[in-house]
């Protein structure tokens, strides 16, 4: 009796997370997205080829997660893949300076759409364990981040590759699970 007590209560009360991570080529959506799954970037995976969809359990949450391509071609239906999610994880390079300003065009392409006006933000300032990477205050100016007031945001300094600070990114998403 127990164990579809159990099972009725999985089913029936577990709450769900919908999110889409975008983010430039190489910027490290994927590695990201299989650290969150596996707890581990040792899986060799290609660019995305326009888009990758993953159910996973985390506790009481169960996950989807939406991890579109960043190449340029790809970039336009951006806003069709994130209406209606929980929440819009940008994931940026900050190793790579000069692509700094295409990343904040890019995302402020997408925060027009006034469909995304109230979801929440978490931006990943990806790839901190190499050299010479944009420091976060530096990265809040370049993405113009302070004139975004419609939407909760937040910028997380991770490793997807190492893992660091994966958990403060995944706290900040568990926060807004239905």
């Amino acid at each position: 009796m127990g164990g579809l007590f159990s099972a009725l209560k999985a089913l029936f009360f577990s709450k769900r997370l919908e999110v889409v991570l975008v983010g430039l080529e190489n910027s490290g959506k994927t590695t990201f997205c299989n650290q969150l799954e596996f707890g581990s970037s040792d899986i060799e995976d290609p660019p995305t080829v326009g888009l990758n969809v993953r159910v996973m359990k985390r506790g009481g949450i169960s996950f989807k997660v939406w991890d579109i391509g960043g190449q340029e071609q790809y970039r336009k239906e951006w806003a069709r893949y994130t209406r209606g999610m929980d929440c819009v994880v940008f994931v940026v390079d900050t190793a790579d300076r000069d692509r700094i300003p295409t990343a904040k065009k890019e995302l402020h392409r997408l925060l027009d759409d006034p469909a995304l006006s109230t979801v929440p933000l978490l931006v990943l300032a990806n790839k901190v364990d190499l050299k010479n990477v944009v420091s976060e205050s530096d990265l809040i100016r370049g993405l113009n981040l302070d004139y975004i007031t419609d939407n909760q945001w937040l910028v997380v300094a991770i490793s997807a590759k190492y893992g660091d600070n994966v958990p403060q990114a995944l706290e900040f998403l568990l926060r807004h699970a239905r």
